[in-house]
């Protein structure tokens, strides 16, 4: 191919580590970058277009950039409606399901050298990254799920498939490892799986292609990055999204979806005492000089025992190859800032290749933090004076995905993976994911979902019983808002007391008479629970097991000593009362007595064969639940799990059906202030749009849309069928999974 000189220039001009390169002479790197140019343009020839229903849509290949035909005006076009092949792969025989992703991870492991040749080539990856890292571990990924893929039948199960999931892959940092966490196990769930990408999807492209899978079950999208599907087509349906925090804003539209991840966290490390100080600076070395535009978890701070920090940064000022640092990796004018910033304040700077180091001063003094999540690659190397410090360092920083620790101590090493909030904790290593098994999550504003392992499969499944009890009786409630003070007054439960809301509307009963002044909530009450909620969970989440089940216990002693009171309040509403209380009470006491005998929440969830990783549940926080919710035992059926697994409650009462709710008002106390909440109808906005409510549970047919910048974790829940909901899908939707993987 003649090469264009224009291009080898522009070429030459967008590498910033040409004089890496082990050439001198100018003729010979230019020869060195023609090769390149060579190379890359054979590989693009082959992922001409975008790769829909088993086969690209644009067989020839362009000839100039951006080389890949990108699909305009993605809004019409019908392939996000591809019901044919999602039916045919959810019906799909166990076993030859599982023989499509086995062959998918056989694929993978032939291909190794086209897949990293893609990335090599076109994107500059490190080549050692993808053969010994990247590669081998998609390939055990996906061959980890073809098992779970052949425990599945289509004829008998109580899981489906959530639909046609979207994987965008826009905003990310590393679209083939990323597109693959999530399409492996939506596959094996029996789900069909669209990645829509701008750049960098050659790779992806290319694996689509030669998958082998049946026609439209693996798409990939290639469209700029401004046009969107159809906004029906990411209602009620899983959406996964990778890319950083700045970007969260761009996809709001898209929050009412049934699923919705972000993985852009960052990592910290901390270097204890007895710890292989040179082994930890050159991983510090490999994730800033190499990983740095290729990881899910770019390091963000190293935390060094005092004793050890002088020693830690000069073993790493003596490896480190002291490439300076390219203006193009930073945006706008933060390069200048932060030199400038060093220079005022006298603060070391380090510059390695990809990303600048500060030592002894954090990047949140620059002035420009906010750049952080828009790509800028900044480490802060700080002193530490004990364990507990770091981890309360660590445990501060919301966008902090992953932590490794450092140290030969075994104890230590345990206490600190314990202490630490983060999802993810590597011992005496950093940035390797090589256990399928390991569960992976996300957490605050790294966003949520989790990956590896059982949670991986359920984040694209869905519980719908065949059958189930819809219930003997109906409370649905009718409105006015004419006052009566002279009517009794149903309150809402908030830091343990029973409190009235500034608005109020009065409940009609079923003689259609004015029956009860109900609190409605502003946004401003709704805060109030949820602080009084934050400010509980800390305890609650530390209690032990045996403890909050104690707790529980209490409340539903108090809940059956209310019984009287509950009959007379729907007798006075105008049903059978006495009948309906007694069978309520009794279910919802065998519910709390059920999941108070559990002992399994909190414990270990997968590990792996080899004993070096280990996953367990974790409480998410403050979870919301609003829905017209007519039965007693049902709303415990959600409330019970929740708060055994160390999390705190907010219930909003439905509009349609708000008796149930507003009795536990009057209840609730029986649990420590803060712990169970109850707001009056039309909370469910409120919740949706607070920041630091930590998941939301409506209703299977509800229109929620999350008005809040941070992602919530959103179960929409078949209400009436709860009392025969498996209880592992519960506590999978009201926690979060950390794990912690040791070295080899």
């Amino acid at each position: 191919m003649p090469v264009n000189p224009s291009l080898v220039c522009k070429l030459l001009d967008s590498m910033e580590n040409i004089d890496k390169i082990p050439l001198t002479p100018a003729e010979e790197k230019l020869k060195w970058v023609t090769d390149n140019v060579t190379k890359s343009h054979d590989l693009r020839k082959k992922v001409p277009s975008s790769f829909i229903n088993g086969q690209w849509l644009n067989p020839e290949s362009l000839k100039t950039e951006p080389w890949i035909h990108q699909e305009k005006a993605v809004v019409d076009k019908i392939y996000w409606h591809n019901y044919e092949s999602l039916g045919q792969w959810s019906n799909l025989a166990a076993d030859a399901r599982k023989n499509h992703l086995s062959k998918v991870a056989q694929v993978i492991k032939k291909s190794s050298v086209e897949l990293s040749e893609f990335e090599v080539y076109a994107h500059n990856a490190p080549a050692d990254l993808l053969s010994k890292e990247v590669i081998p571990f998609l390939s055990s990924y996906w061959q980890y799920y073809s098992g779970w893929a052949a425990l599945e039948d289509p004829q008998n199960r109580q899981f489906y498939a959530t639909g046609m999931v979207l994987v965008d892959v826009r905003k990310s940092r590393f679209p083939l490892l990323e597109a693959n966490l999530a399409a492996a196990p939506a596959l094996a769930a029996g789900c069909v799986v669209t990645v829509i990408g701008h750049a960098r999807v050659e790779s992806l492209l290319f694996l689509a292609s030669i998958a082998s899978l049946p026609a439209g079950v693996l798409n990939v999208v290639v469209t700029d990055s401004e046009s969107n599907p159809p906004q029906d087509a990411f209602v009620g349906r899983p959406l996964v999204v990778f890319g950083p925090i700045h970007s969260m804003a761009e996809h709001t539209e898209f929050f009412n979806a049934e699923c919705t991840f972000y993985f852009c966290g960052r990592s910290s490390m901390i270097v204890l005492d007895q710890s292989d100080v040179e082994g930890a600076a050159r991983a510090l070395l490999e994730e800033t000089a190499k990983r740095a535009n290729f990881s899910l978890w770019p390091v963000t701070e190293v935390l060094v025992q005092e004793h050890l920090f002088q020693t830690f940064v000069s073993y790493f000022e003596k490896i480190n190859p002291g490439n300076p640092v390219s203006a193009k990796k930073f945006p706008g004018s933060a390069l200048g800032k932060i030199k400038k910033f060093a220079k005022d304040e006298g603060v070391k700077l380090i510059e390695c290749a990809e990303a600048l180091l500060l030592v002894n001063s954090r990047y949140e003094e620059l002035g420009v933090s906010e750049s952080v999540d828009a790509g800028l690659n900044v480490v802060s190397i700080m002193p530490i004076r004990s364990l507990n410090e770091a981890v309360s360092i660590v445990n501060s920083r919301p966008r902090i995905i992953s932590a490794s620790v450092w140290t030969q101590e075994g104890p230590l090493a345990t206490r600190a993976a314990s202490a630490l909030k983060v999802p993810l904790v590597w011992v005496n290593h950093h940035g390797v994911i090589s256990d399928p098994a390991s569960g992976l999550g996300s957490t605050l504003y790294s966003g949520f979902g989790r990956w590896g392992g059982l949670n991986g499969l359920l984040n694209f499944k869905q519980w719908r019983p065949t059958v189930c009890d819809k219930g003997a009786h109906r409370l649905e409630t009718k409105w006015s808002d004419v006052a009566d003070p002279s009517l009794r007054s149903l309150g809402m439960l908030i830091d343990g007391k029973v409190v009235q809301a500034v608005s109020t509307k009065v409940l009609i009963s079923r003689n259609e008479t004015p029956f009860a002044t109900v609190s409605i909530p502003n946004s401003k009450e709704v805060g109030s629970a949820v602080s009084a909620a934050l400010k509980a969970f800390p305890a609650w989440s530390a209690l032990s097991q045996p403890a909050r089940a104690e707790a529980v216990q209490n409340f539903a002693a108090a809940l059956l000593k209310s019984e009287a009171a509950y009959a007379k309040l729907l007798t006075d509403f105008g049903v059978e009362g006495d009948s309906i209380a007694a069978r309520e009470m009794k279910a919802a006491t065998q519910v709390l007595s059920k999941w108070c005998g559990k002992a399994t929440i909190g414990q270990v969830l997968d590990s792996s064969m080899s004993g070096k990783s280990w996953t367990r549940q974790v409480a998410i926080g403050v979870v919301g639940i609003c829905g017209p919710i007519d039965s007693l035992s049902a709303l415990i059926s959600l409330i019970a799990p929740a708060l055994l697994a160390g999390n705190c409650v907010i219930v909003g009462a439905s509009p349609r059906e708000a008796l149930v709710a507003l009795h536990l008002a009057q209840v609730g106390a029986a649990l420590p202030a803060g712990v169970l909440s109850v707001v009056g109808p039309e909370s469910q906005a409120h919740l949706a749009a607070h920041p630091e409510l930590g998941a939301l549970w409506v209703g299977f047919r509800e229109a929620t849309r999350l008005l809040s910048k941070q992602p919530k974790k959103v179960w929409r829940v078949d209400w009436a069928c709860l009392d025969v909901c498996p209880g592992e899908y519960i506590i999978h939707h009201c926690t979060n999974c950390r794990s912690v993987c040791y070295a080899d």
